[in-house]
Order: C-alpha cells, then structure tokens, then sequence
C-alpha cells in the first residue's frame, strides 16, 4: 500500500513540473507576435488610405458650379470613402441648394464617390419683400434672384409667407394650375405669356404679350382649354381690350370690347 501512494505522488510531481522554456525561444516568440502585430497594423494603415476618397464625379449639373455642390454636400477628397452616407449627403446638397431637384449618390470603391443631379427648370419669377425668386413648373421656389426675371413669366397672387425656397407654394390648388398650364404650355411660339395671377385660386388667369386677359379656371383639363385659346386668337384684334373665358372647357366666351378681325365688328360680350 505504501508502494502506491509514492509512485502515486511521483506522477503528480511529474505532471507539474513542466520544462522551462529557453531565454532563445522566448525572445523568438516575443519577435513573431511584435513582427505580426506591426504586420497588421501596416496592414491597416495601408488599407485605410486605400479606401479614401480622390475622385468626385459631378454628373448633370449644368448651373450649379461644382464648388458649391461638394461645399453644400461638406465632402472633399482626402474621406474616408465608408464615412460618406448616400443620403445624408443628398439631404446636405438638397437643402443647402434648391435648385436640385433629383439627386442620386453611389460610392465605387475603392476611392470613387459619383453625384447624379437633375437641376430644375425655372418656368417663372414671384415678387415678394425679400426680392425676386425664381419658380419652376412643379410650384417649387428654386432660387433667389436679384432683379426680375424678363424672360419667364412674372406670377403674381403669392403670398411672401408661401415662398420658401425648396419647397412648394403652400397652396395645393395653386400647385395644380401651374403644373397642369406648365405642362401644356408649349412655350412662346404657341401663347406669349407674360403674366399669370393666382390671387384666386380656383381661376388662373394669364395676361399674354399681346395684351389678352385669359380666364383658365382651375387646372383641369388645361391642354385642351390652351389649344381651343390658341385655335381662337388670330380671330381676335389685340387693339381692342378683350377678355377670353375657357373656364368652362368646351367654349371660349369673350368679353369686353373685342373685335373680330376678319368680320370687322365686336362681339358680343
């Protein structure tokens, strides 16, 4: 029994008593895991300046000048390219620049960050304390302007309150009429416009280059009330103060002292 025990201890003793590993081996050790541990973190380092940020393409701006896209959107070469948040840099540009209407952004690694942009179209100018601002087709205030705009029509019936830049007049009514004439107007060689007045929501009138007061109503159905106010202009003495009504759609009605020009006499009011 006593012969166990020892050779019993013997074995515990041996089991503990792990050898020593030598001072060589351990500096060698030491050197692998320095070696591996500045390994990677070159690794990193390269990696990192691999993934930042030296080409901006600016695709589809045609007024807006390419400073003052990357200033809006606070991006610069040299980013981290991961740092770079699709929609928050659209968000910046689109609310630093209301002029934007679309804007698209994708990144291409490895350096590479792509802005699509569609400006909008100016289509009119609004008069308010503040100045002139230009407005596009969908209602939308784009843009503050110094003087008046000559070459697009002057809108009038806006309240200063309702014109904020980037944003629609706050009037869905009005927004419709002006999308729906935009739409169908085909431009000056069609019916030069001078004019429009919104005052009345539910009637847009327009005052043209020739001096006609045209009542177009609301915004429905404006193709066709513009081609039968076209079809019956060149019947009309612009000498004579008229006022053409197309409120109703399907006929035109004149009032005022308008003279037919090819009978010669006026028509009944």
């Amino acid at each position: 029994m006593m012969g166990r025990k020892n050779d019993h201890l013997t074995l515990v003793e041996d089991k503990n008593n792990d050898p020593i590993m030598p001072a060589w081996k351990r500096f060698f050790y030491f050197l692998g895991k320095l070696l591996f541990l500045a390994g990677l973190a070159a690794l990193l380092w390269h990696g990192e300046a691999y993934f930042r940020v030296s080409n901006i393409m600016i695709e589809g701006a045609n007024e807006l000048e390419t400073d003052e896209i990357l200033k809006a959107g606070e991006i610069s070469p040299g980013m981290n390219i991961f740092l770079v948040k699709e929609s928050n840099l659209a968000t910046k540009i689109s609310k630093q620049l209301p002029s934007v209407g679309e804007i698209e952004v994708s990144r291409e690694l490895p350096d590479t960050v792509v802005i699509k942009i569609t400006e909008r179209v100016p289509a009119g100018y609004v008069l308010t304390a503040d100045g002139f601002w230009i407005i596009d087709s969908q209602g939308v205030i784009m843009d503050y302007s110094e003087e008046p705009r000559m070459d697009y029509p002057f809108i009038t019936g806006i309240e200063g309150s309702k014109v904020i830049p980037g944003s629609p007049i706050d009037c869905p009514a009005r927004v419709k009429a002006l999308q729906n004439f935009f739409d169908s107007w085909p431009g000056e060689s069609g019916l030069e416009v001078e004019a429009l007045d919104l005052y009345e929501s539910h009637n847009l009138i327009i005052y043209t280059k020739d001096g006609f007061e045209i009542w177009f109503g609301e915004g429905d159905a404006m193709e066709q009330k513009i081609r039968l106010v076209r079809e019956s202009l060149p019947y009309i003495d612009p000498s004579t103060e008229a006022r053409l009504d197309v409120r109703c759609e399907k006929r035109l009605v004149v009032s005022g002292s308008a003279v037919l020009k090819e009978e010669g006499k006026e028509v009944d009011p």
